[in-house]
């Protein structure tokens, strides 16, 4: 017998899976899908290569006879360079680390000490370096007594010090950037094929082939089966998007993949199972309550703003990445499937909060299926009118 119902249940999730992936609008959505992807990331690195960059370099102490060679050798097409006096290194450290200074040029114009956030421009670090040279140049000649060699050794040797403040902060604003991607898809994924399960047992409601399938099948097996193989639709599409992107950002090199691409797109499938499933269970009793399609936005709307909810709320998280409130939420359904993955993606998540996270999931759903099963159980072959939710708990009719 329960050879029979598992055989049953696959029937239904490859029946399921099976109609939607050979559906026009899979096939055409998914190539649109990934053509607009991978174009994105491909016409973001062609502006970030083609686009001016814009610096703006502070100098303090004697190094301030740097400013103006800097100022009129550097500005291109490509880079454009804004110079300001600074009073002492630790105030224009402050302003590198605020961000009201990209960079800090301080003590011997011969051998100068560069403070930087996290990164040089490559272009400007060529052409300070050639200044440098030009100072170093000028000294051998004014102090003499050096022969041609020993004068090309010191300029070939001449070179600035750079010093990072903060060297993580490129790789945390890819990371961010990440996260932000990876929260807007789930979204985005989560709210289509909830609402598809939802749609899908109001149609079966209507067109009476739920009587057919509950003959041979328990309802709570059928919303089991219904859930994994959208689901898998589901799961198929985001995996060919990932690779998509991973294969763009490989090309492109927009981020650093081995650090940050690969993890958000793991963990980003990972979420997708454990919300979709979450949030399957919710769609899926809320499209039980109600026989027609004109219906259904008034049930799924409140499972669709909550989900709305958690996207927006992953902005605010990552702005506060130690509140403890934040950090709660994200550990905690059914804010855990967006806002986990997208701190995952950012770096903030620690191993412990992803475990637990996993942990309160998987025990949400469990505890979901039991209520959503019992809502679906009372009401899924009740037609005509909405059904009130206390009705389909109590399975009163």
């Amino acid at each position: 017998m329960g050879g029979d119902t598992t055989r049953t249940i696959l029937l239904i999730t490859r029946r399921e899976f099976i109609t939607r992936v050979r559906s026009r609008i899979f096939l055409i959505g998914t190539i649109v899908l990934m053509v607009l992807l991978g174009g994105y990331i491909v016409l973001q690195a062609l502006v970030f290569s083609r686009s001016t960059t814009k610096v703006t370099i502070g100098f303090t102490g004697a190094a301030q006879v740097l400013a103006q060679p800097l100022k009129l050798a550097a500005n291109s097409d490509t880079l454009h360079v804004t110079t300001q006096t600074v009073t002492s290194v630790a105030s224009g450290e402050d302003k590198v680390r605020s961000g009201d200074l990209d960079a800090l040029v301080s003590g011997d114009p011969g051998a100068p000490d560069v403070a930087v956030k996290d990164q040089l421009d490559p272009t400007l670090a060529a052409t300070l370096t050639g200044l440098v040279q030009e100072v170093v140049l000028n000294q051998a000649l004014t102090s003499g007594g050096l022969d041609a060699s020993a004068i090309d050794a010191k300029i070939a040797a001449a070179n600035f010090r750079l010093h990072a403040l903060d060297p993580n902060a490129a790789l945390r604003t890819q990371r961010i950037v990440v996260g932000v991607f990876v929260a807007a898809l789930l979204y985005v994924a989560l709210v289509i094929y909830g609402q598809l399960v939802a749609a899908g047992v109001v149609e079966e409601k209507a067109n009476r082939i739920i009587e057919i399938l509950l003959s041979t099948v328990r309802p709570r097996q059928l919303l089991f089966a219904k859930v994994l193989g959208i689901g898998l639709v589901g799961f198929v599409q985001l995996l060919l998007l990932g690779a998509v992107a991973i294969v763009a950002v490989t090309r492109t090199q927009v981020i650093d993949l081995p650090t940050v691409g690969v993890t958000a797109v793991l963990g980003g499938l990972l979420w997708f199972v454990l919300g979709f499933v979450f949030f399957a269970l919710l769609f899926a009793a809320g499209g039980a309550l109600v026989s027609r399609q004109e219906d259904l936005g008034a049930v799924t709307t409140p499972i669709t703003m909550l989900i709305l909810g958690s996207y927006l709320a992953f902005f605010w998280v990552v702005a506060n990445p130690d509140n403890p409130i934040g950090v709660g939420l994200s550990i905690i359904p059914p804010f855990a499937p967006i806002l986990m993955p997208a701190r995952m993606a950012t770096g903030d998540a620690q191993a412990w909060q992803v475990l637990l996270a996993v942990a309160l999931t998987v025990a949400g759903i469990v505890a979901l299926n039991t209520l959503a099963a019992r809502i679906y159980s009372n009401s899924v072959l009740r037609v005509g009118s909405r059904i009130k939710l206390m009705e389909a708990w109590r399975g009163s009719h």
